[in-house]
């Protein structure tokens, strides 16, 4: 009988702990799409010159810091 009473005690407490390990789960970030570079991009070009200050419509950039702009945009074909 108080084996009984034990393993009941035990699938109890048991069914709590996997009760709570497998609550809702927060949906994982949605990652941003880089954007396209929509123009051409020759060596050398400087894209602060126009990125920094909005210069011809230009969008200006957050991360202004970060020498290399192709390195994660590409040009648009």
């Amino acid at each position: 009988m108080k084996k009984l009473g034990f393993l009941l005690i035990l699938g109890v407490l048991l069914a709590v702990i996997l009760v709570g390990c497998s609550g809702t789960k927060e949906p994982a970030p949605k990652v941003a799409k880089i954007p396209a570079i929509p123009h051409e991009v020759t060596q050398g070009m400087d894209c602060k010159s126009c990125h920094e200050s909005g210069v011809n419509g230009a969008k200006i950039t957050k991360h202004l810091d970060r020498p290399n702009c192709t390195s994660c945009h590409k040009v648009k074909q």
